[in-house]
């Protein structure tokens, strides 16, 4: 199998261009991190950068993208043609546009509404087209959050403090609004845990759960870092907040919802991103804030545990951006230093580690550090 690091992939289903070009940084961020799928790939797979010249042990090999898009899609089939390959290229649907979309995600949402009565039906978002039905919605008393249809990793997102909207935030959904014809608006919740929960849909089209991610976001939403542990550890931080029986609860629902919405028509994986949240004097399950259709850094979190780490060890994966590459190389020098690598039957027992070459010309670097525990 030939596995793929494709970020940005919710920009370039909306495109739905096969010749979409990423912005700058997005493509930036995909050279830089092109080996993070060796983390999570099986032995004897190969993971493509781009660099790489497809060559004859490659050519009849299927193709494992980060996420699926038109024009990742046809990335690969110039690669066929060129080099007269027989990869075998996952096929682009119709429905996934919605299916990758806030839309489905509001959708899923709804349906666990329906069927788990604990979870407060005031958090549902609500879709509009034009910034004047925003401003009809918005109360001046509550804090509310604005996304586009197709973004995450805390792109397309504003928050809106208590009061009306200033000029600066009508042109903000004005600017949302016209490249992507809708927004949602939802109440901004106290926040006190980021999770989610990880699906994989298999070639029988069975959905099954893997696991759960417990992360970090900066204070724009976007993704900072991922927990390493086993599942009993991230399930207890969990279920420190989240009644465990609605937690299972929730789980199994939901795999009833995704088989039904997702698994006629993809294969692959699914990342449902949930958070806790404190209301008067109790913490509360969203259950559904959205739906990646595509590998994730939750998932690579999980398997990077699984395969790599010892399970006696917990530690965290950061992701970051350094706009300075000297500094960056610095850094990366002093973690060594601080966070000397230590292994243990062939696993990483503690230390620091970057799971991806660091250059000259590195900006955006992805690495562990880890520490034995006593469990």
């Amino acid at each position: 199998m030939i596995h793929y690091f494709n970020p940005g992939h919710e920009t370039a289903v909306l495109n739905a261009s096969k010749y979409y070009q990423p912005p700058r940084r997005v493509a930036k961020m995909q050279e830089d991190l092109a080996l993070l799928p060796a983390w999570y790939a099986s032995p004897g797979d190969y993971v493509f950068t781009g660099q790489n010249f497809p060559n004859e042990t490659l050519k009849n090999n299927s193709v494992e993208l980060w996420g699926i898009s038109p024009q990742s899609i046809h990335y690969f089939e110039t690669l066929n043609k060129l080099y007269g390959l027989q990869l075998q290229i996952p096929e682009w649907k119709e429905e996934y546009r919605f299916l990758g979309s806030r839309l489905a995600a509001q959708k899923t949402l709804a349906a666990l509404m329906d069927a788990i009565p604990e979870i407060d039906k005031t958090i549902l978002p609500q879709f509009y087209s034009n910034l004047d039905d925003v401003e009809k919605i918005v109360n001046p008393t509550l804090p509310y959050l604005i996304k586009s249809p197709y973004s995450s990793s805390g792109r397309g997102l504003l928050w809106l403090p208590s009061g009306k909207l200033a000029q600066s935030e009508k042109q903000i959904i004005s600017g949302m609004l016209k490249k992507q014809s809708q927004v949602s608006v939802e109440k901004a919740l106290d926040k006190r845990l980021d999770f989610s929960m990880h699906f994989e849909i298999s070639r029988e089209k069975e959905t099954h759960f893997i696991g759960y991610s417990i992360f970090r976001t900066n204070a724009k939403g976007a993704y900072e870092s991922s927990l390493l542990a086993n599942r009993e550890i991230l399930e207890k931080q969990i279920t420190d907040l989240i009644n465990k029986d609605l937690l299972r609860k929730t789980e199994k629902i939901l795999t009833g919802i995704l088989q039904e919405m997702y698994a006629p028509h993809y294969t692959g994986n699914l990342g449902v991103d949930m958070l806790a949240y404190a209301c008067g004097k109790q913490f509360r399950l969203h259950p559904c804030v959205e739906i990646n259709m595509r590998k994730s850094m939750g998932y690579l979190a999980i398997r990077l545990f699984e395969n790599h780490i010892s399970p006696n060890s917990q530690g965290h994966f950061f992701v970051e951006y350094h706009k300075s590459s000297p500094m960056l190389n610095e850094k990366h020098a002093a973690l060594q230093k601080q966070y000397p690598l230590q292994m243990e039957n062939d696993r990483i027992y503690s230390g620091y580690l970057n799971l991806c070459p660091i250059t000259k010309k590195t900006n955006y670097s992805a690495y562990i550090i880890v520490g034995a525990q006593n469990l």
